[in-house]
């Protein structure tokens, strides 16, 4: 179990609290919790209200200076997060670090939700968002299983035309695509590797499923091999934000429900149907 923040809160005030990693940025939101965050990492961009939180710098390279500055009792992170010697320091000085696990499953997603509610002193509060959340996960799931069969997607990361990635196994776009039944159409493949024009088109993916860094970084028209296969003529094909994508946060719902509405023979359901 989580250790709770302890009370800096021993004269009743609230705890200042930093994190760096978007999915937990998420659940602070979704917790109502927000107004204890005082500064939050790069990858946090959603929702928007963040913009007007002081940024700490990106979750692979955070600043001991820039972190310490902002105060905080409590850094929720990663394990992604890094250098490790800048996550000691801020320990070192006082700070509570706590590097949650990532999350590839909905179970890991739940669990990672609930554990947050418990360093912020708001257990029950996630234990029921978290329910709420496991409801919307199973009947996509269950819509899922009415296809019979395992369609395969052509996951594809954009972030810009020059960082355009192939998704293969061992990825959270993997690990996205098992959630709803399907199966990546690069085989062989680990880990996220530069696009191979030609892999594009032996694929010959069912659906096509494309994450970008930031809204209209895949510019079809650059990609005449995706433009050509079948499934983005059919209209089989999902263009969506990454971490919306990848997070596994409190919208996993919303990303399962969006991905299976593209894949052949799929029910139509959204996360937030009854």
């Amino acid at each position: 179990m989580a250790t709770a923040i302890a009370s800096s809160a021993q004269a009743g005030d609230s705890p200042r609290v930093v994190t760096a990693d978007g999915a937990i940025t998420e659940i602070v939101y979704r917790l109502g919790l927000e107004s204890l965050l005082v500064g939050v990492d790069t990858t946090s961009g959603y929702p928007e209200q963040t913009d007007s939180l002081p940024k700490i710098g990106y979750l692979r390279a955070l600043p001991f200076e820039g972190v310490l500055a902002l105060k905080p009792d409590l850094l929720i992170t990663s394990e992604q997060a890094a250098p490790e010697e800048n996550l000691e320091r801020l320990a070192r000085a006082g700070v509570q670090v706590e590097k949650l696990s990532s999350a590839r499953t909905p179970d890991a997603a739940l669990e990672r939700i609930v554990t947050v509610g418990e360093l912020l002193g708001q257990q029950e509060r996630a234990q029921t968002l978290a329910s709420e959340l496991r409801l919307q996960i199973n009947r996509i799931q269950q819509a899922s299983q009415s296809r019979g069969s395992r369609p395969k997607v052509l996951f594809i990361l954009a972030a810009g035309n020059h960082s355009v990635m192939l998704a293969g196994e061992e990825t959270a776009a993997s690990a996205l695509l098992d959630t709803v039944g399907a199966d990546n159409a690069v085989s062989g493949l680990k880990g996220y590797k530069p696009v191979n024009r030609e892999a594009i088109l032996a694929s010959q993916p069912d659906a096509i499923v494309i994450a970008e860094s930031t809204p209209g970084q895949f510019a079809i028209g650059s990609w005449p091999e995706v433009e050509r296969l079948d499934a983005w003529q059919s209209g089989h094909r999902l263009v969506a934000d990454g971490m919306l994508l990848l997070g596994f946060g409190p919208r996993l719902p919303d990303a399962m429900a969006a991905v299976n509405e593209v894949l052949p023979a799929s029910s139509n359901v959204s996360a937030n149907d009854s």
